[in-house]
């Protein structure tokens, strides 16, 4: 089965099940917040037969030291493969700043896959 090899998830329980389902084999799954809910129901079939991975962490109950050197190695190990365009955002749509309004609600449908961009 085709799919991503890592989904960085902040939504947490509402996009679990299609957050598994849109894994590739080895995939991984990071929970980095509740904004959806921290509840719901999951078919545990896919994590063991694509042998996912899911992990969750936060951020708020960490000290300042520990917040400094998780910034420390991303700058490290992950802004080169941004900068490289080897990790690249999705982007859904962009839209003029005028139209925010519009993009919030296109955001809240939560019909879309990837960034909505507002440019000035």
């Amino acid at each position: 089965l085709p799919g991503v090899d890592v989904i960085l998830d902040n939504v947490g329980g509402p996009y679990l099940q299609r957050n598994l389902d849109s894994l590739a084999v080895d995939g991984r799954l990071f929970i980095i917040g509740f904004m959806g809910g921290t509840v719901t129901e999951v078919n545990l079939q896919a994590m063991l037969a694509r042998r996912l991975t899911i992990q969750v962490a936060g951020l708020r109950s960490r000290s300042l030291a520990n917040k400094a050197q998780i910034v420390s190695e991303v700058e490290k190990n992950v802004w080169p493969a941004v900068a490289s365009g080897k990790v690249k955002p999705v982007v859904y749509k962009t839209l003029p700043l005028s139209e925010a309004a519009e993009a919030h609600k296109l955001m809240e449908s939560s019909s879309h896959i990837g960034k909505i961009l507002l440019i000035p």
